[in-house]
């Protein structure tokens, strides 16, 4: 008995360290014909790290025959970015019992993220899409819905000059293109500043996470866009730790 619990310590103890410094994540996807499975991984750190991936599907037929198809590679990830890793598409028509592996090894190829779908009734199983976010784009007005609640993670705008509107475009952007999800609305807000420059200030939910005076250069706008898309990564994934740490206690 005493073997038993040891054994049982030690298989949970080795599991907490998944998902700590990098996170595995599959995303969902739903169109009229077929699944979209998107493997991410997310860095909730400041430290960068090299990393390597492999991102399995089990299909078993009717018969048990289980045939394992993986897609891998080695990649790096900056401090607190998101990265979408490979996809792969399941149509709704495909039969047997399909089971989606994510796992992501650090440069000693130990795994330390993952995450993982069961498919039991195959293409024809009801899946939680809210794992991921949609493709078409919401909103980027800044009016509030009819019954007056407001809409969680929006990128939205008050910008006064051109410059304000590229950068709220390169930001939104890349914001959208790794599928960033938030949880409280992100705040691109522009004012008057010193002389003729303008302040530019990226706001999650109240708090103030990046700021400067604009300037009309691309390569500067650029810059700032991924400068203030990394503080806000790194913002969200102290409140998603915050969060943990509350539902644990």
């Amino acid at each position: 008995m005493g073997i038993f619990f040891l054994f049982l310590g030690t298989v949970q103890t080795q599991a907490q360290f998944y998902n700590k410094e990098i996170k595995g994540d599959i995303l969902v996807e739903r169109n009229s014909e077929f699944y979209t499975f998107g493997a991410t991984a997310t860095n909730v750190t400041p430290v960068d790290y090299n990393l390597r991936y492999e991102f399995s599907v089990f299909s078993t037929d009717k018969q048990g025959n289980v045939k394992k198809t993986s897609q891998g590679d080695l990649f790096f990830l900056k401090g607190n970015e998101r990265k979408i890793l490979s996809t792969v598409t399941i149509n709704y028509s495909l039969e047997g019992k399909i089971t989606l592996l994510l796992l992501i090894y650090d440069s000693d190829d130990k795994p330390i993220g993952k995450d993982r779908i069961e498919l039991g009734e195959g293409g024809k199983s009801i899946i939680d899409v809210n794992r991921g976010r949609p493709k078409t784009p919401v909103s980027q007005d800044l009016a509030a819905s009819e019954d007056g609640a407001e809409i969680d993670g929006l990128v939205l705008q008050k910008t006064l000059t051109k410059s304000g509107r590229d950068f709220y475009r390169y930001f939104y952007n890349e914001y959208y293109n790794r599928q960033i999800r938030s949880p409280q609305p992100i705040l691109i807000k522009e004012v008057p500043g010193r002389r003729r420059n303008t302040l530019i200030t990226v706001e999650v939910g109240e708090q103030i996470v990046w700021q400067f005076f604009a300037q009309p250069r691309k390569d500067f706008l650029t810059n700032m866009s991924n400068i203030a898309l990394q503080r806000t990564l790194g913002h969200l994934n102290r409140l998603s730790q915050q969060n943990e740490q509350f539902i644990r206690y």
